[in-house]
């Protein structure tokens, strides 16, 4: 997990897991884009994961919509444990324990233990990818996820 720096402009000091944007010309590969964010971040190459596989998409809807954004949520798995650096912030290895006890962000926090469940349940991805849409009140932190 990435506790994002306190210096960074979107949730200081929070945790999420690694990741970032993708750039116009790899839309057609959300794969690829998903890789070259692990390797920039935590300098994890294709190589060393196993089953990387896209799990599931959530659309990120905020109150009348001023802000709308879709995140890919892939997971794998590591041959051998890496203790990478990040420039974004600190990276953790925590259990599914200790992720309960950190301030995770909203759509990580709604995320994470699905996608610990599709892993354990399904670890080469064959069930395909699951969609959820996430509403934002206004002026709240506090979100509620629907999963189809």
């Amino acid at each position: 997990m990435l506790r994002r720096g306190a210096d960074r402009a979107y949730a200081p000091n929070r945790w999420t897991g690694v990741g970032g944007k993708v750039e116009p010309d790899e839309l057609d590969d959300l794969r690829a884009s998903a890789l070259r964010e692990l390797a920039e971040e935590a300098g994890v190459a294709e190589a060393q994961v196993e089953h990387f596989v896209l799990r599931r998409a959530l659309l990120c809807v905020g109150a009348d919509f001023e802000r709308l954004a879709l995140i890919f949520y892939f997971s794998g798995r590591l041959a051998e444990r890496v203790d990478p650096s990040c420039d974004e912030g600190t990276l953790h290895w925590l259990t599914t324990a200790e992720v309960d006890g950190v301030d995770v962000i909203e759509s990580t926090r709604h995320v994470l233990p699905l996608l610990f469940e599709d892993e354990r349940r399904d670890p080469a991805g064959h069930e395909g990818v699951k969609t959820g849409i996430e509403r934002y009140p206004a002026g709240s932190r506090a979100s509620q996820v629907t999963w189809a």
